[in-house]
């Protein structure tokens, strides 16, 4: 993985897949690509701070996060689910719209 500075068209929020966080670039930004080219993320500015060794323990506690959520979202995903209908959703942020 090659990670390079870039400078930034755009003012809105990035997301770093390294390690799950959420940022807001200045004039640059960082982005990491794989070896054949193809962009994977934004990076923070938190992973760029711990350098090479800190972007990889970073990234491989968010795999392990992400192997936990994985696993209960498969556990939970064999359960029934209860769940309203989006025209209920709908009606309920209309009223709670309407009681502000």
């Amino acid at each position: 993985m090659k990670i390079q500075i870039e400078s930034n068209d755009f003012e809105e929020k990035c997301y770093c897949h390294l390690c799950g966080n959420t940022f807001f670039p200045i004039a640059v930004v960082a982005r990491a690509y794989k070896e054949s080219g193809e962009y994977l993320t934004d990076v923070c500015p938190e992973c760029i701070a711990t350098g090479s060794e800190g972007i990889s323990l970073r990234m491989r506690q968010r795999a392990d996060s992400l192997r936990t959520v994985a696993t209960e979202l498969e556990r939970l995903a064999r359960t029934e689910i209860d769940s309203p209908s989006l025209a209920q959703l709908n009606v309920a942020n209309q009223l709670e719209k309407a009681l502000r």
